[in-house]
């Protein structure tokens, strides 16, 4: 479903506070299915949110039972096109505020190694801003360094009105842009659907569906759950739940079939692998290190 937008530009010049998020095509299923797969940033302003944010991750504060809370740090390898590709790493950040909301920043982040960056150089950094009380994702900042071209962008997800501003910031030529969305109540972003699907009863035979808001389309993310499995991951071995989950991407990260993710059977089903294969060729993300869960 392609979301209705209103769009406005801004001149080169222009000295507005610039606002970012997640909508190019470039970036959107690589970013986030990399690690999630599950990827996931560049300039002074970047700088300053990754100090912040690192020194919130690790701590501990009072929050409602979840099956992640601040301080879970998961990490995991890449490998794509049958070779390891690089790192992508998931930290659940402690209370902070998001437009005048107190929440807690998911940051992913992704590199390649050092074979991929003479192919394709990824520095990104994510940023989803979940609300622990609603169970909602407030939007997200996103930051891209890839082939020496900087991008920057950032989301508000305005549940109440269901609609959706995204900022856009090409730092190469200076181009920006606002565009507006409508957007089902309830949206999230694909990172904060893994989220989503996190607090949900899986149990073999359940379906789960999740709206996602890609940035310039909606679509439902539906995860069926097949059955339970023991798998072998870097991080040890897990009793699994396998699941298969329909995306709704378009171009080369289109899947050719379903994504397939294995979440540990227990209450905190976290992502131990996760298997895509889209239009440009396969992707694996395996959960190598885990802390604070």
């Amino acid at each position: 479903m392609q979301a209705k937008r209103t769009e406005r530009s801004r001149p080169k010049g222009s000295r507005t506070a610039l606002r970012w998020a997640p909508g190019a095509r470039w970036w959107r299923a690589r970013t986030l299915w990399l690690p999630l797969a599950l990827v996931c940033i560049g300039g002074t302003a970047a700088a300053k949110v990754e100090e912040d944010v690192e020194a919130r991750v690790g701590a501990r504060d009072s929050a409602p039972s979840l099956p992640f809370r601040p301080g879970e740090e998961l990490v995991y390898e890449i490998r794509a096109l049958g070779m390891k590709a690089g790192q992508a790493r998931i930290q659940v950040g402690t209370w902070a505020e998001r437009d005048g909301v107190r929440s807690w920043p998911v940051v992913v982040q992704a590199r390649t190694d050092s074979v991929f960056d003479s192919i394709y150089p990824v520095r990104d950094r994510f940023i989803t801003w979940w609300d622990p009380e609603t169970g909602r994702v407030l939007g997200a900042d996103f930051w891209a360094d890839e082939r020496g071209k900087r991008h920057r962008s950032r989301s508000r997800l305005d549940h109440d009105a269901g609609r959706a501003e995204v900022v856009r910031y090409k730092e190469w030529n200076g181009e920006r842009s606002t565009r507006e969305y409508d957007i089902p109540s309830g949206s999230y972003d694909i990172a904060g659907a893994i989220l989503a699907l996190r607090q949900r009863p899986l149990a073999p035979g359940s379906v789960e569906r999740v709206p996602v808001f890609t940035g310039s389309k909606v679509f439902d993310l539906v995860c069926e759950v097949e059955g339970i499995e023991t798998i072998q991951v870097g991080a040890g071995s897990y009793r699994a739940l396998a699941t298969r989950i329909k995306l709704g991407f378009d171009g080369n990260f289109k899947a050719k079939r379903d994504v397939r993710v294995w979440f540990t059977d227990d209450e905190r089903k976290i992502p131990l692998r996760m298997e895509a294969d889209f239009v440009i060729g396969s992707v694996v993300a395996d959960l190598t290190r885990a802390r604070g869960i």
